[in-house]
């Protein structure tokens, strides 16, 4: 059921008209049927899995406070949860069901869970209980709607429990809420639908072929990848704090416009903020504390560890492995030369230092992000070795216009320099966008121009799936 589609729109509708009329002492439990029904209908293993992992992590909870080895135990079992069904789970699995002659669709189980987001909540959950932070949760369906809240359980944004269980008693559906996540709702489809599906084809044309395409062509797939995971990943957080707010909730914003950042660390700052923020709270600050003598060291060390619990987050391969290096890097040389910066930028003109420094971000993320996309590391060097040979196209038509719109007859360049000018034109204004679509009075110019964009540009039943569903 994904998000775009007519059948989940449908399930929205009644959701939210029945939470709508429901009172509000009745609408947990209701939230809490209905998240189940909604993964449920994606696959039943999830649906027991999500059960399993709420009852695991309520019933611990209840003991774990000041208990070190219960706790260490239950973590250790969550975070070997990712492992096991987003690494191992396919040869473990497939080698026992094959052997006992049992049926068992394990990749369709990995891809549809959303373990890896929710297993991060319990984590926290579980911590905050430990360092007595909080008291464990008392009703288990309050519990299982923080697990498996349907607008946040495939992608996330990642919800700590003071975030969110404390929002279950206190939700307030108002016109302003409905109409205001109405709008978010709409943005999410727009950047979902219109853009990043419409640059699905050009980028996949070149990563996924081995053509030794020209330097130019290449480095732009590479901007237009990292473009569409954009707004790909930022379409569907919009879709579900839109989805959310509707409901009564407040779910933490994800994106805040990171194209615009000066430097890694403040990229970091803006991107998959929610994410960002439990390794920062979980994995960095603890490091970085307890290695404090060290100084710079240990910024660098905590920031290293932190990238490579990331991989084993994204997945265990070596092109996570060489896209974590890189921001590792980064983030290294920031560390060290952050006085220098400082006196640069006092030296020359702001904005100028500010410009160059979004500039060459922007081409460190997309560089790294060539390893992100890539199927395997000797893909992602041919790539690289691409950008650094015969920049300039000998045929323009042939060697960049046609790999990236897909074909070189007119419709193809017209969908794909329309979709190049719909981005430029969302990311010139996108703050401005982003303040009218969390306007609470409905605004019939945005919500016309949304439906007329979707409607006449958006890709419908062969778009593709989030990119973020993976992980």
């Amino acid at each position: 059921m994904n998000f775009n589609s007519s059948v989940f729109f449908l399930f929205l509708f009644i959701v939210v008209l029945v939470n709508w009329l429901l009172p509000q002492r009745s609408r947990f439990w209701f939230l809490a049927g209905a998240s189940l029904f909604f993964i449920g209908w994606h696959n039943i293993e999830s649906f027991f899995a999500v059960i399993l992992f709420s009852l695991f992590n309520y019933f611990i909870a209840k003991r774990v406070s000041g208990k070190r080895a219960l706790y260490i135990s239950s973590v250790s079992i969550n975070a070997a949860a990712i492992l096991l069904f987003n690494f191992f789970s396919e040869s473990i699995f497939g080698f026992i069901f094959s052997v006992s002659s049992v049926s068992f669709h394990v990749e369709k189980f990995i891809i549809a869970l959303g373990l890896s987001f929710y297993s991060l909540q319990n984590i926290s959950y579980l911590t905050e209980v430990y360092y007595k932070r909080m008291r464990p949760e008392k009703n288990i369906f309050r519990f299982t709607l923080y697990n498996s809240f349907f607008p946040k359980i495939i992608s996330g944004p990642v919800m700590f429990p003071k975030e969110f269980l404390p929002q279950i008693d206190n939700t307030v559906v108002t016109k302003e809420k409905l109409v205001s996540g109405f709008q978010r709702l709409l943005l999410g489809l727009l950047k979902k639908m219109v853009i990043a599906d419409r640059l699905a084809p050009a980028v996949s044309s070149i990563f996924d072929h081995s053509n030794e395409y020209s330097g130019l062509t290449t480095l732009v797939a590479s901007y237009l990848f990292t473009i569409q995971l954009y707004f790909d990943f930022s379409g569907y957080t919009d879709m579900a704090l839109g989805i959310g707010r509707m409901l009564g909730y407040e779910l933490k914003e994800n994106f805040n416009l990171p194209f615009r950042s000066a430097s890694v660390s403040d990229y970091w700052r803006r991107w998959h903020i929610s994410l960002i923020s439990w390794f920062t709270t979980y994995v960095f600050y603890p490091v970085a504390y307890r290695l404090r003598s060290l100084k710079k060291m240990a910024a660098v060390i905590g920031l290293s560890l932190t990238f490579f619990v990331s991989v084993i987050w994204h997945g265990i391969g070596i092109t996570f492995f060489a896209w974590a290096i890189c921001h590792a890097i980064y983030l290294s040389i920031e560390v060290f030369t952050k006085r220098y910066r400082q006196d640069l930028s006092e030296k020359i003109n702001d904005k100028l230092f500010k410009c160059v420094g979004v500039f060459i971000v922007f081409n460190a993320v997309c560089f790294s992000n060539i390893f992100f996309r890539s199927d395997s590391i000797g893909r992602a060097f041919e790539l690289i070795k691409n950008e650094f040979s015969d920049f300039i196209p000998g045929d323009w038509l042939r060697d960049f216009i046609a790999p990236l719109a897909v074909g070189g007859h007119q419709l193809d360049k017209f969908n794909f320099f329309s979709t190049i000018i719909l981005l430029l034109v969302f990311l010139l204004f996108e703050r401005k966008i982003n303040r009218i679509s969390e306007s609470v009075s409905f605004n019939v110019k945005y919500v016309v121009a949304c439906i007329l964009l979707i409607m006449t540009f958006g890709i419908f039943d062969s778009g593709t799936r989030f990119i973020y569903m993976q992980f």
